[in-house]
């Protein structure tokens, strides 16, 4: 394997108010990325149809065993176990359905299919190490399946192996160019090692092949924010809410940008969009009181700042400000 290289995420700070103008890290992050389970049926074995999966399911929910009783003779058959296996997985009985899979394996172990279903399996029950042995041996028997280059480049990722990731995402996307998320992910990895302009290719051919990709648009516009791209990622982010207009880090992040750039009133009216969504969300209460007092309404912004340390009395942004504010008021009273 290649080195490791790791690089800290930084962070876009803002001036001497107390104010938190750092970009939240990219949506993806923040919701799990999704391994790719399900492929077309393998031409080693034949697919259980609907029917048959279903009532598979059915049949191991009262009794999830994989060891069969004497008189199921077929269930010696290497097929039979992939089938529990699979059936296993859908109840998300993970450790048992690798069980089944090494009982599989056992009858035939060039199963392409096995060490594939294992590795799924071993993800969900995040033995990452474990996992990447079993996509290999996946690899090795069958180098043209891209959901198992895929998977195994999330594992990668898990494990911290970026450059190494970014591969066998690269080996995804040539066998799958249209694998939009091969190429989001692969924008993050490169994003990390602050290799902003491959990243940005990244997102941008991910936008193109799914343009309502939102987490795509999410992620490029941090990454143009971070880069002083101050309009281009304002822009973005409008691009995006078009798609998500909930995603209220969004509306955040363009109210930053709104405030570096002394575009006070769009500041507060994006952080107000982003507290109708996320009324909790302190961090916008207290930037919103920071472009009220920008824009000379201080008593406003005293509200905002009250209202953040409601929500989270221990956030010592907010704290500051209102200190320094009431000071700043009582001053001027006298």
């Amino acid at each position: 394997m290649k080195k490791i290289y790791l690089l800290a995420l930084t962070s876009v700070l803002f001036g001497l108010l107390g104010v938190n103008t750092s970009q939240l890290l990219a949506a993806e992050s923040a919701r799990p990325k999704q391994r790719i389970e399900n492929r077309k049926p393998h031409t080693e074995y034949a697919y259980l149809n609907n029917y048959d999966v279903g009532k598979t399911l059915s049949d191991y929910e009262q009794n999830i065993s994989c060891y069969p009783s004497k008189s199921n003779v077929k269930a010696k058959i290497y097929q039979t176990w992939i089938h529990r296996g699979i059936a296993l997985q859908k109840l998300k009985k993970y450790q048992e359905s690798i069980v089944c899979l090494d009982l599989a394996l056992a009858v035939k172990p060039d199963l392409e299919q096995a060490w594939y279903r294992r590795g799924i399996a071993l993800s969900h029950l995040q033995n990452y190490r474990q996992a990447f042995v079993a996509y290999n041996h996946a690899l090795k028997l069958n180098p043209q399946e891209y959901t198992t280059w895929y998977n195994q480049a999330l594992t990668l990722e898990k494990l911290g192996v970026y450059n190494e990731a970014i591969s066998a995402y690269q080996q995804a996307i040539e066998l799958n160019p249209e694998l939009y998320s091969a190429w989001y992910n692969r924008g993050q990895i490169l994003d990390r090692l602050g290799k902003t302009d491959n990243a940005l290719l990244a997102y941008q051919k991910a936008i193109k092949i799914k343009p309502d990709y939102y987490q795509s648009w999410y992620a490029l516009g941090n990454l143009l924010a971070r880069n002083h791209q101050t309009q281009e990622a304002i822009q973005t982010y409008h691009q995006l809410l078009e798609i998500a207009p909930d995603e209220y880090r969004a509306w955040y992040n363009q109210g930053n940008l709104y405030l570096q750039s002394k575009q006070y009133q769009l500041a507060i009216a994006a952080y107000q969009k982003a507290l109708k969504i996320k009324p909790d969300y302190y961090q916008a209460w207290n930037n919103q009181g920071a472009a009220l007092e920008k824009s000379q309404q201080p008593k406003e912004a005293l509200k905002y700042y009250s209202k953040a340390l409601q929500v989270n009395p221990q956030y010592h942004k907010a704290l500051n400000n209102r200190r320094r504010l009431l000071l700043k008021l009582s001053n001027l009273g006298n």
